[in-house]
């Protein structure tokens, strides 16, 4: 199937009321927390690696995602813009963890890249956490009809950066360093074995990224 690429046109079309996320992003992020605790009660003692999650949530967004899209794991940037556009930030060898791609109803089959999204553990390092929303800010300044997705998810602790006490998203524009961009934590979702143990549950957060508003 061909990959064709999305317009490019860099016109702000960014509204004052953000686009819903797709029902097969809350599917995804709601089973990865209960994942999470089911893996601890096999494996307490043996936290997930990062590759595990990515792979899980790929699973949950292959089961949840209608016929009309398509998913694909580890796509080069490369791939869905050219090298003369590229930002500093897309190196020749930068790559998305997962792009859904919308299939179009043509004689050539073309697919459009319609969602980025980056998989990262709360407790990465702060440093590659912002490399990877600089990232995603370049790519919607470039492609504003691609929406990009960073998930953090967290085993057993609360993410106090994107999470408040009462385990609720912390609202408003949050600044990437190292770029004019910025990014919303759109929705978190939680599993705790009890409703009192918010620093202990499982998270997840959809941060949605934007480029400069200006």
């Amino acid at each position: 199937m061909k990959k064709r690429l999305v317009n490019r046109k860099r016109v702000n079309t960014m509204t004052s009321t953000p686009e819903k996320e797709p029902a097969w992003v809350a599917s995804a992020l709601q089973g990865i927390t209960h994942w999470i605790g089911h893996r601890r009660c096999l494996y307490r003692h043996y936290p997930l690696s990062e590759g595990a999650l990515v792979a899980e949530v790929c699973n949950l967004i292959h089961a949840n995602l209608s016929d009309e899209y398509l998913l694909k794991c580890e796509v080069q940037y490369s791939t869905l813009i050219p090298r003369d556009e590229a930002p500093a930030e897309l190196t020749d060898r930068a790559r998305a963890d997962l792009v859904v791609f919308e299939r179009m109803k043509n004689a050539t089959n073309d697919s459009i890249a319609r969602f980025i999204i980056e998989i990262k553990r709360a407790s990465a390092p702060k440093a590659q956490i912002e490399a990877d929303l600089r990232r995603l800010s370049a790519v919607r300044y470039l492609c504003r009809d691609i929406r990009t997705f960073c998930f953090i998810i967290s085993e057993a602790q609360r993410p106090p950066r994107f999470v408040d006490k009462k385990g609720m998203s912390i609202r408003g524009k949050m600044k990437i360093s190292g770029s004019d961009g910025y990014f919303r934590v759109r929705r978190t979702w939680k599993a705790a074995h009890a409703y009192t143990k918010r620093d202990k549950a499982q998270y997840a957060c959809l941060i949605e990224v934007y480029p400069s508003p200006y």
